[in-house]
């Protein structure tokens, strides 16, 4: 059997609809004789751990008693990650069987990228965009639908661009992402404050502090469900989500800035709840035209 270069890292709660297609494209991915897959498990209620338990290629398997949160998750595999490489995907994703493939070639010809990001699909097979810049205090709070620009190449999401070049980013969705574990030795894994949402972003940011870079590889691709585990807890994510958003920035701006940053981002997560109470509808999907 060839040595292994990358450890799958899936986190699941409460994702029994979707981790078994999962499992089943890593197994028929051209990686499935050289990688290692590690599940950390948040508590969940229904049969994600019976499904993780028999499939065939036979995870390790970490049952947490609570949901400890994504960022808190996401570490506890990293820990136990071996191999060069660490691959990690969401449960609601599925593998084109040359993906990883694809990531491991990006990452070798550039050996200063400590993250490189899978081009992601939507089921219906329309692209789903998920790369940009670093964000900024003004275009966060503007939402992302409110900034949206056809062929847009700028900002922190690059709805209009079409995702066909192979290119340093700033940031990219954390669907399916390979990690390079000297990077991580040297910058850390995510903040465990972070627990649903911006653990991700600030992973980047910290990332791009230390001098690693951050490529999008086009040629790998994946299906993404997205927003499984969300709808289950929308107004928690919300509520998260705002909070994650206030760290980011409360780190990164003078400490008097916290106070309006704190009221800012309650004033905004109250809106989204309200417009949740309403439609019960959180969670949009933005689509390439």
């Amino acid at each position: 059997m060839p040595s292994a270069r990358v450890t799958f890292v899936i986190v699941t709660w409460n994702s029994a609809a979707t981790i078994g297609e999962l499992l089943d494209s890593i197994s028929a991915s051209t990686v499935a004789d050289r990688c290692a897959v590690v599940v950390v498990d948040n508590d969940s209620k229904d049969q994600t751990v019976a499904i993780v338990e028999q499939h065939p290629m036979r995870p390790t398997l970490v049952r947490n008693s609570t949901n400890r949160g994504l960022a808190a998750a996401n570490n506890q595999g990293l820990h136990l990650v071996e191999t060069e490489f660490a691959c990690v995907t969401n449960p609601d994703v599925v593998l084109d069987a040359d993906c990883i493939d694809h990531l491991l070639v990006c990452a070798d010809g550039h050996p200063r990228a400590g993250f490189v990001i899978a081009r992601l699909r939507n089921p219906d097979g329309s692209l789903q965009p998920g790369v940009g810049d670093l964000p900024r205090l003004g275009e966060v709070l503007l939402g992302r639908r409110a900034s949206l620009r056809r062929q847009q190449s700028a900002g922190i999401w690059w709805d209009g661009w079409p995702h066909d070049t192979e290119v340093a980013i700033g940031h990219g969705q954390e669907a399916c992402y390979l990690v390079r574990a000297a990077a991580v030795a040297e910058v850390g894994g995510q903040d465990e404050r972070y627990t649903l949402d911006w653990e991700g972003l600030d992973w980047s940011a910290r990332m791009n502090d230390a001098g690693w870079e951050i490529w999008f590889c086009p040629a790998a691709g994946a299906v993404h469900i997205g927003g499984v585990s969300v709808r289950q807890a929308q107004a928690r994510w919300i509520v998260r989500s705002h909070r994650g958003m206030y760290m980011y920035f409360a780190d990164r701006l003078p400490w008097t800035y916290r106070p309006l940053l704190a009221m800012t981002f309650g004033a905004r997560a109250l809106t989204k709840l309200l417009m949740w109470a309403l439609t019960r509808d959180a969670y949009g999907r933005v689509t390439a035209s």
